[in-house]
Protein backbone atom coordinates (compact mmCIF):
# COMPACT_ATOMS: atom_id res chain seq x y z
CA UNK A 1 0.00 0.00 0.00
CA UNK A 2 1.09 2.99 -0.70
CA UNK A 3 -0.16 7.31 -1.08
CA UNK A 4 -1.15 7.90 -5.07
CA UNK A 5 -0.39 11.48 -4.43
CA UNK A 6 2.89 11.92 -6.25
CA UNK A 7 1.90 9.30 -8.83
CA UNK A 8 -1.61 10.69 -10.21
CA UNK A 9 -0.04 13.51 -12.41
CA UNK A 10 2.59 10.42 -14.15
CA UNK A 11 -0.46 8.42 -14.41
CA UNK A 12 -3.27 11.06 -16.26
CA UNK A 13 0.03 12.06 -18.11
CA UNK A 14 1.03 8.19 -19.41
CA UNK A 15 -2.30 7.14 -20.13
CA UNK A 16 -2.49 3.09 -20.79
CA UNK A 17 0.57 0.87 -20.29
CA UNK A 18 2.15 -0.27 -22.97
CA UNK A 19 0.12 -3.22 -24.88
CA UNK A 20 2.42 -6.11 -23.91
CA UNK A 21 1.72 -9.94 -23.12
CA UNK A 22 4.10 -10.33 -20.20
CA UNK A 23 3.62 -12.28 -18.49
CA UNK A 24 3.32 -15.25 -20.30
CA UNK A 25 3.62 -18.99 -19.74
CA UNK A 26 6.21 -20.96 -22.19
CA UNK A 27 7.82 -24.38 -23.22
CA UNK A 28 10.40 -25.54 -25.09
CA UNK A 29 10.31 -28.22 -27.33
CA UNK A 30 13.25 -29.63 -26.42
CA UNK A 31 15.55 -29.00 -22.90
CA UNK A 32 16.30 -25.42 -23.05
CA UNK A 33 18.75 -23.29 -21.03
CA UNK A 34 17.45 -19.69 -21.58
CA UNK A 35 20.07 -16.79 -21.32
CA UNK A 36 18.23 -14.30 -19.61
CA UNK A 37 18.03 -15.94 -16.04
CA UNK A 38 20.02 -18.87 -16.81
CA UNK A 39 17.34 -21.16 -15.88
CA UNK A 40 16.83 -24.48 -17.55
CA UNK A 41 13.24 -25.30 -19.47
CA UNK A 42 11.86 -28.62 -19.93
CA UNK A 43 9.24 -29.81 -22.97
CA UNK A 44 7.18 -31.32 -19.58
CA UNK A 45 7.85 -28.15 -17.08
CA UNK A 46 5.21 -25.16 -17.60
CA UNK A 47 7.51 -21.89 -16.88
CA UNK A 48 6.37 -18.34 -16.32
CA UNK A 49 8.19 -15.62 -18.37
CA UNK A 50 8.25 -11.72 -16.56
CA UNK A 51 9.97 -9.62 -19.12
CA UNK A 52 10.25 -7.15 -17.03
CA UNK A 53 12.75 -9.12 -15.70
CA UNK A 54 13.19 -10.64 -17.42
CA UNK A 55 13.06 -14.17 -15.51
CA UNK A 56 11.41 -17.79 -16.47
CA UNK A 57 9.94 -19.49 -13.46
CA UNK A 58 8.92 -23.39 -13.84
CA UNK A 59 4.93 -23.34 -12.23
CA UNK A 60 4.04 -27.16 -13.09
CA UNK A 61 6.35 -30.00 -14.08
CA UNK A 62 4.02 -32.87 -15.65
CA UNK A 63 4.39 -36.07 -14.54
CA UNK A 64 5.94 -38.47 -16.92
CA UNK A 65 8.02 -36.43 -18.98
CA UNK A 66 5.75 -35.98 -22.13
CA UNK A 67 6.48 -33.48 -24.72
CA UNK A 68 3.97 -30.51 -24.23
CA UNK A 69 2.59 -29.97 -27.82
CA UNK A 70 0.23 -27.29 -26.57
CA UNK A 71 -1.46 -25.70 -23.56
CA UNK A 72 -3.79 -22.64 -22.09
CA UNK A 73 -4.02 -21.55 -18.59
CA UNK A 74 -7.55 -21.66 -17.19
CA UNK A 75 -9.13 -18.89 -14.95
CA UNK A 76 -10.17 -21.53 -12.60
CA UNK A 77 -7.43 -22.16 -9.91
CA UNK A 78 -4.22 -23.53 -10.91
CA UNK A 79 -6.23 -25.45 -14.08
CA UNK A 80 -4.47 -26.51 -17.17
CA UNK A 81 -5.67 -27.55 -20.71
CA UNK A 82 -2.53 -29.60 -22.58
CA UNK A 83 -2.28 -31.48 -25.73
CA UNK A 84 0.53 -33.79 -26.06
CA UNK A 85 3.20 -35.11 -29.01
CA UNK A 86 2.60 -38.55 -28.33
CA UNK A 87 0.29 -40.82 -26.50
CA UNK A 88 1.03 -40.58 -22.82
CA UNK A 89 -0.93 -41.79 -19.61
CA UNK A 90 1.43 -39.63 -17.53
CA UNK A 91 3.15 -42.13 -15.20
CA UNK A 92 -0.29 -43.23 -14.22
CA UNK A 93 -1.82 -40.32 -13.14
CA UNK A 94 -4.06 -40.40 -16.33
CA UNK A 95 -6.59 -43.10 -17.60
CA UNK A 96 -7.62 -43.79 -20.56
CA UNK A 97 -3.99 -42.60 -21.77
CA UNK A 98 -4.25 -39.63 -23.81
CA UNK A 99 -3.75 -39.17 -27.90
CA UNK A 100 -1.43 -36.56 -29.77
CA UNK A 101 -4.92 -35.67 -31.32
CA UNK A 102 -6.78 -35.24 -27.73
CA UNK A 103 -6.38 -32.41 -25.26
CA UNK A 104 -6.33 -33.47 -21.53
CA UNK A 105 -7.45 -31.20 -18.17
CA UNK A 106 -5.00 -30.51 -15.25
CA UNK A 107 -7.13 -29.56 -12.13
CA UNK A 108 -5.21 -27.44 -9.46
CA UNK A 109 -7.21 -28.21 -6.42
CA UNK A 110 -7.05 -31.97 -6.46
CA UNK A 111 -4.11 -32.14 -8.62
CA UNK A 112 -6.11 -34.40 -11.30
CA UNK A 113 -5.49 -35.18 -15.08
CA UNK A 114 -8.57 -36.04 -16.97
CA UNK A 115 -9.77 -35.95 -20.80
CA UNK A 116 -11.31 -33.09 -21.78
CA UNK A 117 -11.14 -33.21 -25.13
CA UNK A 118 -11.32 -36.98 -27.28
CA UNK A 119 -9.95 -36.53 -30.78
CA UNK A 120 -10.99 -39.44 -32.34
CA UNK A 121 -14.53 -39.68 -30.88
CA UNK A 122 -15.91 -36.07 -30.72
CA UNK A 123 -18.57 -35.07 -33.55
CA UNK A 124 -16.45 -34.48 -36.72
CA UNK A 125 -13.57 -36.68 -35.22
CA UNK A 126 -10.03 -35.68 -35.86
CA UNK A 127 -8.21 -38.31 -37.93
CA UNK A 128 -5.45 -40.36 -36.98
CA UNK A 129 -1.74 -38.83 -37.75
CA UNK A 130 -3.00 -35.64 -37.08
CA UNK A 131 -1.52 -33.61 -33.44
CA UNK A 132 -3.03 -30.90 -31.55
CA UNK A 133 -0.15 -28.33 -31.04
CA UNK A 134 -2.01 -25.36 -30.13
CA UNK A 135 -4.79 -24.66 -27.68
CA UNK A 136 -6.66 -22.33 -26.41
CA UNK A 137 -10.55 -21.44 -25.23
CA UNK A 138 -12.12 -18.54 -26.65
CA UNK A 139 -14.62 -16.92 -23.87
CA UNK A 140 -13.61 -18.10 -20.46
CA UNK A 141 -13.28 -21.59 -19.05
CA UNK A 142 -16.47 -22.62 -20.97
CA UNK A 143 -15.96 -21.00 -24.01
CA UNK A 144 -14.85 -22.72 -27.64
CA UNK A 145 -11.73 -25.04 -27.76
CA UNK A 146 -9.73 -23.63 -30.24
CA UNK A 147 -7.29 -26.02 -31.57
CA UNK A 148 -4.17 -26.19 -34.25
CA UNK A 149 -3.32 -29.15 -36.22
CA UNK A 150 0.58 -30.00 -36.80
CA UNK A 151 -0.11 -31.06 -40.73
CA UNK A 152 -2.74 -30.11 -42.85
CA UNK A 153 -5.83 -32.07 -41.10
CA UNK A 154 -9.26 -33.14 -43.18
CA UNK A 155 -12.56 -32.98 -41.53
CA UNK A 156 -15.35 -33.55 -43.33
CA UNK A 157 -15.37 -31.69 -45.87
CA UNK A 158 -12.88 -28.80 -45.24
CA UNK A 159 -9.26 -29.15 -45.11
CA UNK A 160 -7.09 -27.68 -42.27
CA UNK A 161 -3.52 -25.95 -43.00
CA UNK A 162 -0.94 -26.38 -39.69
CA UNK A 163 -1.37 -22.26 -39.21
CA UNK A 164 -5.54 -22.29 -39.27
CA UNK A 165 -7.07 -22.56 -35.42
CA UNK A 166 -10.32 -24.51 -35.50
CA UNK A 167 -13.07 -23.78 -33.05
CA UNK A 168 -15.19 -26.78 -31.35
CA UNK A 169 -18.30 -26.21 -29.51
CA UNK A 170 -19.47 -28.03 -26.26
CA UNK A 171 -22.45 -29.93 -27.11
CA UNK A 172 -22.61 -32.56 -24.94
CA UNK A 173 -21.34 -34.14 -21.46
CA UNK A 174 -17.52 -35.91 -21.44
CA UNK A 175 -14.69 -35.55 -23.68
CA UNK A 176 -16.47 -36.78 -26.75
CA UNK A 177 -19.04 -34.18 -26.26
CA UNK A 178 -18.25 -31.81 -28.78
CA UNK A 179 -18.24 -30.73 -32.54
CA UNK A 180 -17.13 -28.23 -35.04
CA UNK A 181 -18.88 -24.63 -34.61
CA UNK A 182 -20.14 -23.34 -38.06
CA UNK A 183 -17.71 -20.85 -39.10
CA UNK A 184 -14.35 -22.51 -39.48
CA UNK A 185 -11.73 -21.96 -39.29
CA UNK A 186 -11.91 -19.36 -36.45
CA UNK A 187 -8.42 -18.38 -37.36
CA UNK A 188 -8.05 -18.73 -41.35
CA UNK A 189 -3.90 -18.85 -41.76
CA UNK A 190 -4.13 -18.32 -45.50
CA UNK A 191 -6.76 -15.00 -45.51
CA UNK A 192 -5.81 -12.22 -47.69
CA UNK A 193 -3.49 -9.98 -45.33
CA UNK A 194 -2.99 -13.03 -42.95
CA UNK A 195 -0.52 -14.91 -44.57
CA UNK A 196 1.01 -17.57 -42.73
CA UNK A 197 2.46 -19.50 -45.77
CA UNK A 198 1.81 -23.36 -46.18
CA UNK A 199 5.36 -24.62 -44.56
CA UNK A 200 4.53 -22.37 -41.13
CA UNK A 201 3.14 -24.15 -38.31
CA UNK A 202 1.74 -22.93 -35.68
CA UNK A 203 2.68 -23.82 -32.62
CA UNK A 204 1.22 -21.95 -29.97
CA UNK A 205 -1.42 -19.57 -29.51
CA UNK A 206 -3.54 -17.39 -27.58
CA UNK A 207 -6.01 -14.33 -28.12
CA UNK A 208 -6.47 -11.31 -25.99
CA UNK A 209 -9.84 -9.59 -27.25
CA UNK A 210 -9.92 -9.98 -30.67
CA UNK A 211 -6.19 -10.01 -31.51
CA UNK A 212 -4.23 -13.83 -31.83
CA UNK A 213 -0.86 -14.49 -30.58
CA UNK A 214 0.59 -17.25 -31.81
CA UNK A 215 4.60 -19.18 -32.11
CA UNK A 216 6.15 -20.77 -35.20
CA UNK A 217 8.00 -23.72 -36.25
CA UNK A 218 10.44 -21.75 -38.52
CA UNK A 219 11.22 -18.03 -39.28
CA UNK A 220 8.34 -16.93 -41.21
CA UNK A 221 7.61 -13.73 -43.49
CA UNK A 222 3.61 -13.20 -42.50
CA UNK A 223 1.56 -10.76 -44.28
CA UNK A 224 1.68 -9.36 -48.10
CA UNK A 225 4.51 -10.42 -49.77
CA UNK A 226 7.67 -8.40 -48.81
CA UNK A 227 6.70 -8.35 -45.65
CA UNK A 228 8.27 -9.01 -42.35
CA UNK A 229 10.51 -11.75 -41.21
CA UNK A 230 9.29 -13.48 -38.07
CA UNK A 231 11.42 -15.83 -36.20
CA UNK A 232 10.85 -18.35 -33.33
CA UNK A 233 11.67 -16.94 -30.43
CA UNK A 234 9.05 -14.04 -31.27
CA UNK A 235 5.55 -14.12 -29.90
CA UNK A 236 3.78 -12.61 -32.77
CA UNK A 237 0.10 -11.02 -32.96
CA UNK A 238 -2.10 -10.45 -35.79
CA UNK A 239 -4.98 -7.33 -34.97
CA UNK A 240 -7.18 -7.56 -37.32
CA UNK A 241 -5.21 -5.88 -39.78
CA UNK A 242 -1.42 -6.45 -39.25
CA UNK A 243 1.36 -8.54 -37.54
CA UNK A 244 3.21 -7.36 -35.32
CA UNK A 245 5.65 -9.00 -32.05
CA UNK A 246 3.63 -9.05 -29.43
CA UNK A 247 6.39 -10.15 -27.05
CA UNK A 248 10.33 -10.90 -27.54
CA UNK A 249 11.63 -13.67 -25.55
CA UNK A 250 14.61 -12.65 -23.83
CA UNK A 251 17.28 -15.56 -23.99
CA UNK A 252 15.64 -17.34 -26.13
CA UNK A 253 18.10 -20.01 -28.24
CA UNK A 254 17.60 -20.29 -31.61
CA UNK A 255 18.18 -23.71 -31.81
CA UNK A 256 14.65 -24.18 -29.47
CA UNK A 257 11.13 -23.77 -30.50
CA UNK A 258 8.17 -22.50 -28.07
CA UNK A 259 5.81 -25.51 -28.01
CA UNK A 260 3.51 -24.06 -25.71
CA UNK A 261 2.18 -20.84 -25.27
CA UNK A 262 -0.25 -19.68 -22.44
CA UNK A 263 -1.18 -15.84 -20.88
CA UNK A 264 -2.59 -16.03 -17.12
CA UNK A 265 -6.19 -16.24 -17.98
CA UNK A 266 -8.50 -13.72 -18.00
CA UNK A 267 -8.54 -10.61 -15.09
CA UNK A 268 -11.82 -11.32 -14.00
CA UNK A 269 -13.63 -9.20 -11.48
CA UNK A 270 -13.38 -6.91 -8.13
CA UNK A 271 -16.53 -8.30 -5.50
CA UNK A 272 -15.34 -5.96 -3.01
CA UNK A 273 -14.29 -2.19 -2.83
CA UNK A 274 -14.09 -0.18 0.63
CA UNK A 275 -13.71 3.40 0.87
CA UNK A 276 -12.68 4.97 4.17
CA UNK A 277 -11.06 8.07 5.63
CA UNK A 278 -7.50 7.77 5.90
CA UNK A 279 -5.85 8.42 9.17
CA UNK A 280 -2.34 8.48 7.99
CA UNK A 281 -2.71 10.59 5.68
CA UNK A 282 -5.36 13.82 6.55
CA UNK A 283 -7.74 14.31 3.45
CA UNK A 284 -7.08 11.26 1.83
CA UNK A 285 -9.10 7.74 1.64
CA UNK A 286 -8.34 4.48 1.87
CA UNK A 287 -9.01 1.72 -0.57
CA UNK A 288 -9.13 -1.79 0.42
CA UNK A 289 -10.24 -4.73 -2.49
CA UNK A 290 -11.14 -8.26 -2.60
CA UNK A 291 -8.54 -10.20 -5.02
CA UNK A 292 -10.05 -11.11 -8.41
CA UNK A 293 -12.29 -13.73 -8.91
CA UNK A 294 -9.56 -14.84 -11.36
CA UNK A 295 -5.17 -15.80 -10.78
CA UNK A 296 -5.10 -13.67 -14.55
CA UNK A 297 -5.86 -10.66 -12.54
CA UNK A 298 -2.26 -9.89 -11.22
CA UNK A 299 -2.72 -6.21 -10.76
CA UNK A 300 -5.29 -3.48 -10.58
CA UNK A 301 -6.18 -0.25 -12.22
CA UNK A 302 -8.46 2.02 -9.70
CA UNK A 303 -10.40 4.66 -11.36
CA UNK A 304 -12.36 7.92 -9.87
CA UNK A 305 -15.27 9.49 -11.17
CA UNK A 306 -17.94 12.11 -9.94
CA UNK A 307 -20.96 11.33 -8.43
CA UNK A 308 -23.84 12.24 -10.23
CA UNK A 309 -21.37 11.79 -13.71
CA UNK A 310 -22.23 8.28 -13.52
CA UNK A 311 -19.63 6.70 -16.19
CA UNK A 312 -17.21 9.60 -15.96
CA UNK A 313 -14.52 7.24 -14.52
CA UNK A 314 -10.98 7.69 -15.47
CA UNK A 315 -7.91 5.85 -14.44
CA UNK A 316 -5.75 7.59 -11.49
CA UNK A 317 -3.50 4.45 -10.74
CA UNK A 318 -2.96 1.10 -12.85
CA UNK A 319 -1.07 -0.71 -10.14
CA UNK A 320 -1.18 -2.03 -6.78
CA UNK A 321 2.11 -0.86 -5.46
CA UNK A 322 3.16 -3.64 -2.81
CA UNK A 323 0.64 -6.31 -4.22
CA UNK A 324 -1.57 -5.68 -0.69
CA UNK A 325 -5.11 -5.32 -2.49
CA UNK A 326 -4.60 -1.38 -1.03
CA UNK A 327 -3.92 1.98 -1.69
CA UNK A 328 -4.07 5.47 -0.47
CA UNK A 329 -5.66 8.16 -3.03
CA UNK A 330 -6.19 11.92 -2.60
CA UNK A 331 -9.59 12.74 -4.00
CA UNK A 332 -10.58 15.16 -6.23
CA UNK A 333 -13.07 17.94 -5.73
CA UNK A 334 -16.43 17.43 -4.97
CA UNK A 335 -18.23 14.42 -4.44
CA UNK A 336 -16.04 11.00 -6.11
CA UNK A 337 -16.84 7.04 -6.61
CA UNK A 338 -14.10 5.06 -7.59
CA UNK A 339 -13.72 1.78 -8.92
CA UNK A 340 -10.93 -1.15 -8.96
CA UNK A 341 -10.31 -3.59 -11.93
CA UNK A 342 -8.40 -6.26 -12.23
CA UNK A 343 -6.03 -6.14 -15.32
CA UNK A 344 -2.57 -8.05 -16.81
CA UNK A 345 -0.06 -7.30 -19.49
CA UNK A 346 -2.55 -7.88 -21.64
CA UNK A 347 -6.10 -6.69 -20.90
CA UNK A 348 -8.26 -5.81 -18.58
CA UNK A 349 -11.56 -7.14 -16.34
CA UNK A 350 -14.63 -5.89 -15.30
CA UNK A 351 -15.78 -2.69 -13.87
CA UNK A 352 -18.34 -4.10 -11.99
CA UNK A 353 -21.72 -4.31 -12.95
CA UNK A 354 -24.71 -1.61 -12.89
CA UNK A 355 -28.69 -2.17 -12.33
CA UNK A 356 -29.67 -4.48 -14.35
CA UNK A 357 -26.58 -6.64 -13.88
CA UNK A 358 -24.99 -4.78 -17.08
CA UNK A 359 -21.32 -4.38 -17.17
CA UNK A 360 -20.33 -0.66 -16.33
CA UNK A 361 -18.29 0.94 -19.25
CA UNK A 362 -14.21 1.07 -19.39
CA UNK A 363 -13.04 4.33 -18.10
CA UNK A 364 -10.81 6.90 -20.08
CA UNK A 365 -7.34 6.47 -20.22
CA UNK A 366 -7.56 3.22 -19.70
CA UNK A 367 -4.72 0.98 -17.88
CA UNK A 368 -4.97 -1.72 -20.61
CA UNK A 369 -6.60 -1.31 -24.21
CA UNK A 370 -8.11 -4.30 -24.64
CA UNK A 371 -10.63 -5.76 -22.00
CA UNK A 372 -11.70 -9.17 -21.49
CA UNK A 373 -15.23 -10.05 -19.48
CA UNK A 374 -16.18 -13.94 -18.94
CA UNK A 375 -18.03 -15.38 -15.64
CA UNK A 376 -15.59 -16.04 -12.90
CA UNK A 377 -14.67 -19.88 -12.05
Amino acid sequence: MRSLLAALALAVAAGPAPYAASPLHVCPDVPTTETASSTTLFPWTVARYDGSGPAYASVLTIPGSPAVDGMHKLDASGSWLFSFEHATDLAGALAPPAQGRDVVRYDGPSATYALFFCGASVADAVPDGSNVDAILLDGGDAGNLWVSFDVPTTIGFQTFDPGDLVAWRRTGAGCSGWSLAAANPAFDASAAGIGIPSSSNVIGAEKFGATIVVTLDVPSDLGPPGSTTFTTDEVVAWDGAAWSVWEPLSGWPAGSLVDGLAGVGNPGRVALLQVSKSAAIPGSLDLAWSASCSEGGTDYGIYEGALGSWYSHVAIGCTDAGGDLAETVPPAPGNRYYLVVPRNGAAEGSYGLRSGAIERPAGGGACEATQVITECP
